[in-house]
């Protein structure tokens, strides 16, 4: 591929994430701060009926502690969330130097054991914590904990 065009693309591909990161955000901050969206929760079948969690569960709340700046909040909630935030700064760092350097040459790559590394922390933090609330009546979020006592 052309300079021009490795740049150009790299150029596009940056502004769909930034923009893809921003109506993230702020759907986020609609679904959180919205009084209308607020009552259309649906409940959630893992808690409502097996009174455990489900792979997802924290989530939402990671992403609060995270912008707020509380990693080990963010953590504690899911540790999804900060790994996907990690990888979502090594890609800026890295587009934002590819993009500086002007030169042909791209210094981030999207590698495929993110995947798996990904699906890896959800599994075990489903797994982990789930025992942790049914076997030893620890439970971080402290939704739960009323129905293993």
């Amino acid at each position: 591929m052309e300079e021009k065009q490795f740049i150009r693309a790299e150029r596009k591909a940056f502004i769909w994430v930034n923009a893809g990161c921003i109506l993230l955000l702020a759907g986020l901050m609609v679904w959180k701060y919205s009084p209308l969206v607020q009552n259309l929760n649906a409940p959630c079948v893992f808690h409502e009926i097996l009174h455990l969690y489900c792979p997802g569960c924290g989530g939402t709340r990671a992403v609060y502690a995270l912008l707020r700046f509380d990693l080990v909040e963010s953590f504690g909630c899911h540790p999804f969330v900060l790994f996907v935030a990690g990888i979502l700064l090594e890609y800026y760092i890295g587009a934002v130097i590819t993009l500086i350097r002007n030169n042909g040459k791209r210094y981030y790559y999207l590698r495929t054991w993110f995947c798996y590394v990904a699906l890896g922390i959800v599994v075990v933090n489903f797994i982990l914590r789930n025992i942790l609330l049914v076997r030893f009546h620890y439970d971080f979020i402290g939704d739960l904990l009323p129905y293993w006592q």
